[in-house]
């Protein structure tokens, strides 16, 4: 909150960084480098509000706003001086997969999500008409997302939600149509899950700004996924008593750990996955690639990787 009589500070030239998820994709990593990170990237101008309260801000926003249009510039600017925006701090980053909705409405009846992800794109419009909007995602190919999210959802998640899903393709394009229509004017950054180990400087500079000074502080996890199971454990030992100067040197380490003892995507699972559906999956995981070639070729979509 702003201290007593300051200033409400213009909209115009704020910028608002969502990372949108998805959810069951970077296990929250992006997350914790931020808020380990916060003091750091406070001091070079970047508002970090905790994802927790910028959602309940965000909910309350909307109710109270209703079926208006467009918040007029003094609501818009009382909502971002809440958040923490001022005439010092210009750039607000956050990394909340509820931003979407829960995890419970990933898979509806009405299709992958689709469930209200339309309204609340728009709803970030309305209650935003003047500051820039930046999304950020992550997909996962479907052997590995839909077990991971089913692992989060009751025991019967899985026989109710699954026959929801198209028989041919897990539909990550559709989820993207649905942000770049609602959403025209905000660049999005996607990329997929499984290439986070070797996009992660991207993905974080994308969050920060090409000046922000990024700092290396907590990018282990980011970084080591990808190595085999040896290969983490090795390499996250000696950074922990060896930290590299800078992404780059941390790169060069993990390269180094990569070459000597492997790489290894994170394993599969079918785990969560009820028996008549594992074929299924396994189905919808054959289309991946072509999903994603759909994906990149979006207009204003930047695909990673």
């Amino acid at each position: 909150m702003p201290h007593s009589g300051s200033q409400a500070p213009a909209a115009g030239t704020v910028d608002l960084v969502l990372h949108l998820g998805a959810h069951a994709t970077d296990g929250g990593r992006i997350a914790g480098w931020l808020s380990e990170n916060a003091e750091t990237l406070s001091a070079q101008g970047l508002v970090l509000p905790a994802p927790r309260r910028f959602l309940a801000l965000i909910s309350r926003a909307l109710a109270e706003h209703g079926q208006d249009g467009p918040a007029s510039p003094a609501r818009e600017a009382a909502l971002l001086a809440e958040l923490g925006i001022d005439d010092a701090r210009r750039r607000l980053v956050v990394s909340a997969p509820g931003l979407l909705g829960p995890a419970s409405q990933v898979i509806a009846p009405e299709g992958f999500y689709i469930k209200d992800v339309a309204r609340r794109v728009y709803g970030l419009r309305v209650l935003f008409p003047r500051a820039r909007l930046r999304f950020l995602l992550a997909v996962r190919r479907a052997d590995g997302f839909l077990p991971a999210l089913l692992s989060h959802l009751p025991p019967e998640a899985g026989d109710t939600l699954l026959p929801y899903l198209d028989d041919d393709v897990l539909p990550w394009s559709l989820l993207v149509e649905t942000l770049r229509r609602h959403a025209p004017a905000a660049p999005l950054t996607v990329w997929r899950h499984e290439d986070l180990p070797k996009v992660w400087p991207q993905v974080l500079e994308a969050l920060t700004g090409a000046d922000a000074q990024v700092p290396v502080s907590g990018m282990t996890g980011l970084a080591v996924t990808g190595l085999s199971a040896e290969g983490r454990l090795r390499a996250s030992r000696y950074l922990a008593t060896n930290p590299p100067p800078d992404p780059v040197a941390l790169q060069r380490v993990i390269a180094a750990f990569g070459a000597r003892f492997g790489f290894d995507a994170a394993p599969q699972t079918d785990q969560a996955v009820p028996g008549w559906a594992q074929q299924h999956v396994r189905r919808l995981a054959r289309s991946y690639e072509t999903e994603w070639a759909d994906i990149a070729s979006q207009s204003g979509v930047a695909a990673l990787g």
